[in-house]
């Protein structure tokens, strides 16, 4: 049971998370698979912006998402499982992002150094 009177980290703090589900691969459960994505951001701590879900004829749906990503200023991409990343989690760690899988929960951290405001390296 949660401390109900711990301070929770101000949304600045918090690291930003997207979710991405590709309806050709999830069909039918998307909507399940949005809910326990976002659900895992909720409790992961995660300050939650939106759920992607590619056009059906986006020929290249990872470019799509990692360049929305990059607008949104997300740190973190949350998929419901390998499937929806074609299992190359190098997609998208290769570009400095966090990826993190619902099931099984898993989490690749990324395989270069995060940019910050300046374009100086942390």
């Amino acid at each position: 049971m949660p401390y109900p009177y711990a301070r929770r980290p101000s949304a600045q703090l918090r690291p930003t998370a997207i979710g991405f589900v590709r309806t050709e691969i999830s069909g039918p459960h998307a909507p399940r698979h949005a809910e326990q994505i976002q659900r895992h951001a909720r409790e992961s701590g995660y300050r939650y912006l939106y759920t992607l879900r590619p056009p059906d004829d986006e020929p290249n749906p990872l470019t799509y998402v990692r360049a929305l990503a990059t607008a949104l200023g997300a740190e973190v991409i949350i998929a419901f499982d390998l499937g929806q990343v074609d299992d190359r989690p190098a997609l998208i760690c290769d570009l400095g992002y966090r990826l993190e899988t619902v099931c099984p929960h898993t989490v690749w951290a990324p395989s270069v150094p995060a940019l910050v405001s300046g374009g100086a390296k942390v």
